[in-house]
């Protein structure tokens, strides 16, 4: 099985400030790393430097935390989609198999 990331976007307009870097440098150190992930984007005027999604950080006028889990259990925000779709599977082949032997 790959491993999937779920993120969620924690915290946003976090300035571009020793302050903001500081409070970055904190969330790294004492998150979970066995069980999260930390991705810092750049936030800001696009017209100049920027893509569609993000601002390259040394250009970012602030910064937005998503903060990914690595493990898929019931914590993970994906856990019960991916339970549900596996059930649906399951019907959906079972009703295969019914509608197959009933020809």
């Amino acid at each position: 099985m790959t491993k999937q990331f779920a993120c969620v976007h924690y915290f946003h307009d976090i300035p571009n400030s020793k302050e903001g870097w500081e409070f970055i440098k904190m969330v790294r150190k004492f998150i979970n790393k066995d069980r999260y992930r930390v991705r810092v984007l750049g936030r800001g005027s696009r017209k100049e430097h920027g893509t569609q999604s993000f601002v390259p950080l040394k250009h970012s006028e602030r910064y937005s935390i998503y903060i990914d889990h690595k493990i898929m259990d019931r914590n993970h925000p994906d856990f019960l989609s991916q339970k549900f779709y596996k059930v649906r599977q399951q019907v959906y082949e079972l009703n295969n198999v019914i509608n197959q032997q009933g020809e």
